[in-house]
């Protein structure tokens, strides 16, 4: 048997007779069927038992004569009957606008049976040739066998996989055909375009498809005298499914049929033309695409003028809606920038370059708007023409550097015309000279990221490609300037394909190269890691292991080895070297690494979670908490459900002297419907940034000492290293979607240049200035655009795209009128955004648009107008005033809904466009409004929402997976990462109505005035004293000379700077001209900090409130409030330190005199987890009294008394709780009960593990500085000295004798500021007791060694405690008098005092450090971390090593000053070399 194609063109071979050929249209016979097309679109409901949205559609009717004309050659001719509109059943019949589908085709078929090809007559437009297309495609099947097979055909969406099922069972034959859509070539999955503006996420991710389409044609053949059988139905249907945001979200489709009907069979009288004016191109059965700037396909071109004219009006209307205050708060749904969008997109080159001028003429405040939002939406449409505008303004300096910087940047991200021509006309960034830095940066980084995706699409070829690579290379090469290597370099990363990485290497290889770009070349290869996993580990598995290499590469070596696809035996290996690290900061980084991938749940990281899970259980020792510093850290959520998902990921890099952090880069990608809508990261170095600040802003003691004990001699008699300042090194990259759009570079010289004069001075003359500020931005942040076209050939498609328009406007001015300065201010600030998921379909017969739109606005407003007014000579107050014109309301919107829309016009000389609304019918909506008034402000605010929808939104949120992902233990982060979700799953997903408003509102004209003053009343190092003063005075039109109501607030305020001590004395009232009573309250407060053992923290006061009296004093006969709080440890920390024990744990280097300093001081032998159980906060009490209290507040407390009554479990008549409430809870050492008592109610709670410890010593502010390691301390405990390092050195060591010092802590800076020594008892029973030695500036002062005869607990408070200042040893009684220098100044150099636990506290402004000394040998140094790199002596080791410690005087006979006479020899037990003088 023959296996023959067959079709309605070719004769049919039939299974049941193989022999005998039919022919289904004879030779010089025509057959005239009926045709009917029918599309469709609309929505589902979103909730079952709910009416669908409206939909909308058309059917067209007609007629199609097929001739067979010659063997091969088959002609056809169409006739439309009528074109019928579905939802008004308005019936239009054939125009002369309808002409080009009447032109006939021809349709030439190869001797197999198959369509050869088909030709269309000269001048027939896309639309008119497509729906020929889909005609004869509708005609075409195959019988291969009877039952199911599998054939390639070719049809409109290319080649496609189609399968058969014949069933001839009667002398009825159908065929059903099912073209497998995904199996197409070229178009996979009959989407014919996509465009978007957003990257897809390409890596391990399960979403779902948002456009599912699938089509299906049935055939029916009836018997034929002649031909045996003859068509007589074909019916074909095609489907496109809209599944917007996974399971959820509104589902919308396109339907669309064709069915044919046989009509009649007669001979060709009337032979239709098929040779004459036929275009020269023959045309296959695949649809031409649209062109972009006529997306009609040629049935209603736009004119480039019509265009120019429509963009200049809406870009008119887009400025003019920035002007006006009368907003749409009900329907915030603004698409005028999706329309410009629209609009700009279909132009051409010339016509934006004239639009351009237009919008470039006048210098008018809404003039100025338009171009703004011009250079906004220019390079974000990504056509061609805009491609070409934006050169030709570029490279001919048309625009300021700033504008030119705006246009450049975004422009390679949007493209999608990609192809060679774009590469040869852009390659003019590549070359643009130095003039303009900033644009040149911006030019060379966008050539490069353009070069890239012409490559990946295809425009150019890999030799190509490979040329521009060499000549950034070599441009790296040939630049000697940091900055500019730097460029080049980013520019490779941009380029990030091919062979780049082969350039990169060496860079990394060279050992005369900067380390700095041999680290920036390392990280560029990151992205390449993946795919090169030998050469990585070839390059960077010595920089690895080696522990001379700089922590940086180090640092981007392992991460290198990591990412690079290891097997697991170099995991191991890995796990071996880190196993045997020393650097807390390398050990930090592998741990956060490993555990970070390996719970993460980003797509781009599955594969590497999977390797390095392996590791998790196996990692080393975690160390102290201030080495995050350097790590790896991933934040990140995804939601299945909604196709949601983000990822924060922070790689830092710390300084090992400093350990503060040097490098930083942010990654924060997000996710939506398979998409990365948002790819951003920053990398900044900052090395000697800290220096670099206090060097210019800290004020410095340059002078020279003025004796040889000065700090100088002192380091200088040791040889102590001089550790000069870090000089400025600065990187700032910008990437957007892994390329870099801005690198800076900025060096100690080129800041000295920037501050040469005062930025403050700076500063304060731009405010100064008067200015008016006009600024817009336009973000396109998601865009999806599917071509879909129907069965019938007409274009279709589906968009999903979110357009956001701010707007910030306003001036800044100043009055002067010396000593009167007035300051205004107005600002008003807009954020529109409008998101939207349509599904349309064009119907060319008549020219109109039939969609179905989801959209939904978010709308907010918010004016500001205010004056403040200075006077120099009365620093103490300033005036200010609060203004809002009558009938304002702003305040914000957010809503959505469903329209369905049929526009167009029909024909050209139609006197109006057509146009259909409808909205889907009214549910029974519960929609709730809150209002308050607020009077004494002259505004209104309500709150309206829908509370059934409310009620969906919250199960939606709460079901959603991002509320159960693990983000990380940093609750902050946490919450921000939660925050972040639920307004992603807001702002995008749009799956239900919204209906909310939140609106300010007032009638008349307000305006709030009144003055605000403070003034110091007292001011020592003891205690400051501040009066602060505050009025409110609210105004409207109709009484501008009467205040209608009025506010004054005093405040008397005394703290102590030492121990947070304050009292606060203030009164509040109110007065208003409506009410008939006014009201002042009195309160007087005061809190008395915790002493340890000794008093809890402690806040007490009363509240004193009724109506005002005339006199203005406190009202006498008024409700009160009595209260008193207090929060302290347990009685077990008293007892301890009242008990026999010395120590907190089994060794001496923790003992119990550790729990009076505040911080606690910290060793490997003393942790927190010794003390915390003494000095955490255990106990809570509160005592409240009220009398004269109002009736509700009676009615309030009497129902508290009954709910806490019934609570009790013994019976209770009545607590009294309107006269007093004592409250005490108590929790236990284990921490797992928690006893609350409430006016003689009990309760017990037990198993509450997740009680949070509030600790007396250690609370939050020390745990935040110590933990994130902005403080560094030192301790010395019973001879043993931690370092800021954690390093253990014994005191007995080092070799102390009489009259020597051992150096603790110094400034080896260029100029020393502090030295603190520690000095030895002369008695040998009290050996381990020591004396300080500090020098501060050009003061010093000795505190001699004490013997410890008795408990300290038990010494006299009267003990005298001397100091011995400077060259004379003046002596001076601290427990009498703290010491200070200069004297009786709150502006000190630094401080000497006691504390109530007897501790010497020693403060030193000048270097931010504190020194805590019980007086015998438990010594905490602190000091700030930012200063710890030029500190040396034995708190720095092991990072500033020196060779001596300690140094020893000689003193003359009946002197008292020493002569240095330097004598170096050995001591034993000493491993250093003292200095004897």
């Amino acid at each position: 048997m023959r296996r023959l194609k067959c079709s309605v063109f070719v004769y049919l071979f039939l299974i049941l007779d193989a022999g005998h050929a039919l022919s289904i249209i004879g030779l010089n016979k025509q057959m005239l069927y009926e045709y009917v097309g029918n599309v469709l679109v609309g929505a589902k409901p979103q909730d079952e038992g709910q009416p669908s949205p409206p939909s909308t559609g058309w059917i067209v009717r007609g007629k199609l004569t097929l001739q067979r004309q010659s063997e091969l050659v088959l002609a056809a001719a169409l006739v439309i009957d009528d074109v019928t509109l579905n939802n008004s059943g308005e019936k239009f019949l054939q125009n002369k606008e309808m002409y080009p589908p009447y032109k006939p085709f021809k349709i030439v078929l190869t001797p197999e049976g198959a369509i050869s090809h088909v030709a269309f007559k000269e001048g027939d437009p896309i639309w008119s040739m497509n729906f020929k297309r889909a005609i004869a495609s509708v005609l075409q099947f195959q019988i291969k066998s009877s039952g199911a097979f599998v054939v390639n055909e070719l049809g409109i969406h290319g080649t496609c996989a189609t399968e058969y099922f014949v069933s001839n069972k009667t002398n009825y034959i159908s065929i059903r055909k099912t073209p497998e859509l995904k199996t197409c070539l070229p178009y996979s999955e009959a989407v014919h375009n996509t465009r978007s503006n957003v990257p897809p996420n390409t890596c391990e991710y399960d979403h779902q498809k948002s456009v599912i389409i699938g089509n299906e044609a049935i055939y029916g053949l009836l018997p034929h005298n002649e031909t045996r059988y003859f068509l007589n139905t074909a019916h074909v249907k095609g489907t496109t499914l809209i599944h917007t945001f996974e399971s959820t979200g509104e589902a919308q489709y396109i339907n669309s049929e064709l069915l044919l009907e046989f009509l009649n069979e007669t001979a060709i009288d009337n032979p239709i033309d098929i040779e004459t004016s036929m275009a020269s191109a023959p045309s296959n059965l695949e649809l031409q695409l649209l062109d972009p700037n006529d997306p009609t396909g040629g049935r209603n071109p736009q004119q480039q003028e019509t265009l120019i004219a429509q963009a200049s009006a809406v870009l008119d209307l887009l400025a003019e809606g920035l002007e006006t205050t009368e907003f749409k708060f009900s329907e915030p749904y603004d698409s005028t920038l999706s329309d410009v969008i629209k609009l700009l997109s279909e132009m051409d080159f010339d016509s934006l370059k004239r639009l351009y001028h237009e919008v470039n003429i006048g210098t008018s405040y809404r003039q100025e708007t338009i171009r703004n939002i011009f250079h906004e939406i220019i390079p974000r449409i990504g056509t061609k023409a805009s491609v070409f505008l934006t050169h030709h303004l570029v490279v001919n300096k048309m625009t300021k550097s700033q504008i030119a910087v705006q246009l450049l940047i975004p422009l390679p991200f949007h493209i999608f015309e990609l192809s060679r021509e774009l590469v040869l006309r852009c390659v003019d960034f590549f070359n643009l000279g130095p003039e303009r830095p900033d644009v040149r940066q911006a030019a060379i980084l966008t050539f490069a990221t353009l070069v890239h995706n012409v490559y990946v699409a295809r425009g150019i070829d890999k030799e190509e490609f490979e040329e521009y690579v060499q000549q950034f290379f070599n441009n790296y090469l040939t630049h000697r300037d940091f900055d500019q290597k730097m460029l080049y370099l980013q520019g490779l990363n941009n380029l990030q394909l091919g062979n780049v990485a082969d350039y990169l290497e060496p860079i990394v290889q060279d050992p005369n190269e900067h380390d700095d770009l041999k680290f920036q070349a390392a990280w560029t290869t990151l992205a390449l890691a993946d795919r090169r996993a030998e050469r990585i580990y070839e390059i960077y598995w010595p920089i690895f292991e080696s522990r001379n290499a700089s922590l940086e590469l180090r640092v981007a070596a392992v991460t290198l080895l990591l990412i690079s696809n290891p097997t697991p035996a170099r995991l191991i290996s890995i796990h071996r070297i880190i196993q045997s690290e020393t650097d807390p900061h390398m050990i930090n980084y592998y741990r956060t690494t490993v555990t970070s991938i390996s719970e993460t749940t980003y797509p781009c990281y599955q594969h590497l979670r999977r390797l390095l899970s392996y590791m998790h259980r196996h990692l080393p020792q975690k160390p102290e908490p201030r080495y995050w510093v350097t790590g790896n850290y991933i934040f990140d959520y995804r939601d299945s459900k909604f196709g949601i998902g983000a990822m924060l990921q922070v790689f830092l890099v710390g300084d090992p002297k400093s350990d503060m952090p040097v490098v930083a880069f942010f990654k924060f990608d997000t996710e939506a419907l398979g998409k990365f809508t948002g790819q951003l990261a920053l990398y900044v170095k900052a090395r000697g940034l800290p220096d670099t600040v206090l060097n210019k802003w800290k004020t410095r003691n340059g002078s020279e000492p003025f004796n040889f004990k000065s700090i100088k001699t002192l380091l200088a008699m040791l040889n102590a290293p001089l550790i000069n300042s870090k000089d400025l090194h600065l990187e700032f990259i910008v990437q957007m979607e892994g390329k870099t759009v801005l690198s800076y570079y900025l060096n100690q010289r080129m800041f000295d240049q920037m501050t040469y004069t005062d930025i403050l001075e700076r500063l304060q003359q731009v405010i100064r200035t008067d200015s008016h500020i006009n600024m817009q931005t336009v973000r396109w942040p998601f865009m999806n655009r599917y071509s879909v076209p129907t069965v019938l050939g007409t274009a279709s498609d589906v968009l999903l795209q979110t357009t956001v328009l701010t707007s910030l406007r306003g001036n800044m001015t100043e009055q002067r009128s010396p000593p009167i300065s007035k300051h205004t201010l107005e600002i008003d600030a807009r954020y529109s955004s409008y998101a939207s998921v349509r599904s349309r379909s064009y119907n060319p017969f008549l020219n109109l648009d039939h969609e179905i739109n989801r959209e939904q606005g978010f709308l907010i407003y918010i004016p500001f107008s205010s004056e403040l007014t200075l006077n120099e000579s009365d620093t103490m107050c300033r005036s200010y005033s609060l203004s809002r014109p009558q009938n304002l309301t702003s305040g914000l919107s957010f809503k959505s809904r469903v329209v369905t829309k049929t526009r167009g016009l029909i024909t050209k000389s139609a006197a109006a466009p057509f146009d259909e609304t409808m909205l889907p019918e009214k549910r029974n909506e519960v929609v709730q409004q809150f209002k308050y008034s607020l009077p004494d402000l002259g505004v209104q605010l309500s709150v309206s929402t829908n509370l059934n929808e409310l009620m969906k939104y919250r199960g939606m949120l709460l079901k959603s997976e991002f509320t159960e992902n693990g983000f990380s233990g940093n609750m902050v982060v946490s919450v921000l990462m939660y925050i972040f979700g639920f307004t992603q799953l807001s702002s995008i997903h749009l799956g239900h109505d919204r209906n909310f408003t939140m609106l300010m509102y007032n009638e008349k004209a307000t305006r709030i005035e009144g003055n605000f003053c403070a003034e110091d009343a007292l001011e020592t190092a003891d205690l400051k004293g501040k009066q602060i003063s505050l009025t409110l005075e609210h105004t409207d039109e109709t009484s501008r000379l009467d205040i209608l109501h009025r506010w004054n607030i005093t405040l008397d305020v005394q703290a102590s700077p030492k121990s947070h001590w304050f009292k606060l004395i203030g009164q509040i009232q109110r007065n208003s001209k409506d009410d008939e009573e006014d009201w002042k309250a009195c309160s007087k407060l005061t809190y008395e900090p915790l002493v340890f053992t000794k008093r809890p923290h402690t806040l007490y006061g009363n509240v004193v409130f009724g109506l005002a009296t005339e006199e203005g004093e406190c009202p006498g006969n008024g409700s009160s409030v009595q209260f008193a709080a207090r929060a302290g440890p347990s009685e077990h920390a008293r007892a301890f330190l009242r008990s026999s024990k010395i120590s907190l744990t089994d060794t001496e280097f923790c003992p119990k005199e550790v729990l009076k300093f505040s911080p606690i001081p910290t060793s490997k032998y003393c942790k927190r987890s010794n003390f915390e159980n003494f000095t955490s906060i255990t106990q809570y009490d509160m005592d409240l009294k009220f009398n004269k209290m109002p009736a509700w507040f009676e009615l309030w407390s009497n129902r508290l008394d009954h709910v806490v009554s019934a609570l009790s479990s013994h019976k209770v008549d009545s607590l009294h709780m309107s006269q007093e409430i004592n409250i005490s809870m108590h929790t236990p050492h284990d921490y797992f009960r928690l006893a609350v008592e409430v006016n003689g109610v009990k309760w017990r709670f037990h198993q509450i593990p997740f009680l949070f410890k509030l600790d007396s010593k250690f609370d939050a502010s020390h745990e935040l500085t110590y933990d994130s390691g902005l403080k560094r301390s030192c301790s010395v405990i019973n001879g043993i000295v931690n370092s800021f390092d954690d390093y253990l050195i014994n005191l007995e060591e080092i070799a102390v004798r009489a009259n020597c010092s051992t150096l603790l802590v110094a400034d080896c800076s260029p100029l020393p500021q502090l030295a603190v020594f520690l000095t030895p008892s002369k008695t040998p029973d009290n050996a381990t007791n020591y004396g300080l030695r500090v020098h501060i500036g050009q003061n010093y002062f000795n505190l001699h060694p004490r013997n410890r005869t008795v408990h300290t607990d038990t010494a006299p408070l009267d003990e005298p405690v001397f100091i011995y200042l400077n060259q004379n040893q003046t002596p001076h009684n601290v427990r009498q008098k703290p010491y200070q220098w200069p004297l009786e100044s709150s502006d000190y150099d630094f401080r000497v005092e006691l504390n109530e636990h007897n501790i010497l506290i020693v403060e030193c402004s000048l270097l931010s450090a504190t020194i805590q000394f019980d007086l015998y040998n438990i010594l905490n140094f602190e000091i700030y971390a930012w200063h710890k790199h030029q500190l040396c002596g034995l708190c720095s080791k092991p990072l500033n090593r020196m060779q001596n410690y300690t140094i020893c005087e000689l003193e003359e006979t009946g002197t008292t000053t020493t002569t240095p006479l330097p004598v170096h020899f050995p001591l034993q037990n000493s491993s250093d070399v003292i200095v004897v003088a």
